[in-house]
């Protein structure tokens, strides 16, 4: 309390603080007496207060950083102290931060953030397109110009609109110059974006995979379309799942509903059409017992070892085409003898359903990344068939061929190595 009442003395702070207490007076005072109108006005010009507010705040802490305020308590920077002090997340301070020292430089877009015209996120996309036109420009007034467009654009769009045409600019204020640069940047950020794109997902241990991902706009857009193409209502609506489903259709999908949407995308994917993997199509493999496909109990489980219900193996059942995974079966033909050298299909599956990893001992690699190996070797009259046949990840199956090695097969089947003497 001591600390907060140190901070509220200062002469400025003071002064907004009383301020925002005879405000919050007032509206206490009179929101149930006020209109609709009256609540719609009020909440707009609180809004353009804030963004007063946070302009003073960043010129207190540009100011701050140019005095160094952290450098007397042993901070690693002024946002560092600034975020401790006043408990905010530090990625976060660090951002206020850029932005502060940043509208230092750029004395028009302040002046509109401690008017309330424009709200700090405008100042940023504002401040950072500004920061980011390059440095050999012909005409030192065109970042003037720029700063002054953009600003003008904001007072009628949001910021994630002004962003979009922030993106060209230059195209707008120097059109002698700019469409050729704002293409060429277009381009950059493009093959940026392609070369940066990442995806991560693991399974959590509780029914469900979790990950996220970065991909450039034009993917993004895309996936984004298909997705709505499921969670529109008028395709929840066209499918119901009972006959009140109509009247809970949302009119904009909710989260929970582009995650369905999501699920039902992967259902529908072609796997004929996809790439091949591990010398199958990338098609997921269900072990389920005929007792369990006809009953509505037990359990089936996926090629990696995870379980689903013998419920949803049914149901997908019904809507893809099923390869039979019967052991001892002649439905398919799992021995080719001599009359190939390379594993089939058929095979493969064979060998996923039946060893499931690399079989060197203490190895994981799943078995769609595996290579066949014959341990008896083909040049030497070993046949192409599942006896003969082992799963290898690729550093397994480089070791089995290397001579230094001695390979040792186990009555499991799993292999180990020893360095030959």
């Amino acid at each position: 309390m001591a600390k907060d009442s140190r901070h509220s003395a200062h002469p400025v702070c003071r002064a907004v603080a009383k301020s925002h207490k005879k405000v919050a007076t007032t509206v206490d005072a009179r929101l149930w007496s006020m209109s609709d109108d009256e609540v719609a006005e009020a909440l707009v010009e609180a809004t353009r207060l804030r963004a007063r507010v946070e302009a003073l705040e960043l010129r207190l802490a540009a100011e701050a950083d140019r005095r160094a305020v952290g450098d007397k308590v042993g901070a690693t920077d002024t946002a560092s102290w600034w975020g401790h002090e006043t408990r905010q997340d530090r990625p976060a301070a660090k951002r206020r931060m850029r932005l502060a020292e940043s509208l230092d430089r750029h004395a028009p877009t302040a002046a509109a953030l401690a008017e309330g015209a424009i709200s700090t996120d405008h100042a940023r996309v504002i401040t950072e397109c500004v920061d980011r036109l390059p440095d050999d420009l012909p005409d030192p007034t065109i970042l003037e110009r720029a700063e002054k467009h953009l600003l003008h654009e904001a007072v009628d769009l949001d910021p994630r609109s002004l962003a979009i045409l922030a993106k060209h600019v230059l195209t707008v204020v120097a059109p002698e110059i700019g469409e050729e640069r704002d293409a060429r940047a277009l381009e950059r950020e493009e093959q940026e974006a392609r070369a940066n794109a990442w995806l991560t997902m693991a399974p959590d241990g509780k029914g469900s995979y979790r990950g996220k991902f970065s991909i450039p706009t034009m993917q993004g857009a895309m996936l984004k379309k298909m997705l709505l193409a499921f969670a529109a209502p008028k395709h929840q609506a066209s499918k119901p799942a009972d006959k009140d489903q109509h009247e809970a259709v949302e009119r904009r999908p909710s989260p929970e509903r582009m995650g369905d949407a999501f699920c039902e995308l992967i259902e529908r994917l072609p796997a004929h059409k996809l790439p091949q993997l591990g010398g199958l199509n990338a098609s997921i493999i269900v072990l389920l017992d005929f007792t369990g496909l006809k009953s509505d109990v037990g359990r089936a489980v996926l090629e990696t070892g995870e379980p689903i219900s013998a419920s949803l193996a049914r149901r997908m059942a019904c809507e893809a085409g099923l390869i039979p995974a019967v052991l001892g079966s002649r439905s398919e033909l799992l021995d080719l003898g001599r009359t190939a050298r390379l594993f089939n299909g058929a095979q493969r599956l064979g060998l996923v359903v039946t060893q499931r990893v690399c079989t060197a001992v203490g190895c994981d690699w799943p078995a769609h990344l595996c290579h066949t190996h014959h341990d008896d070797s083909w040049l030497n009259g070993g046949k192409t068939d599942m006896k003969n046949a082992r799963l290898l990840c690729p550093k397994h199956h480089a070791r089995i061929h290397d001579p230094r090695f001695e390979p040792t097969i186990h009555p499991d089947n799993q292999v180990t190595f020893h360095m030959r003497t």
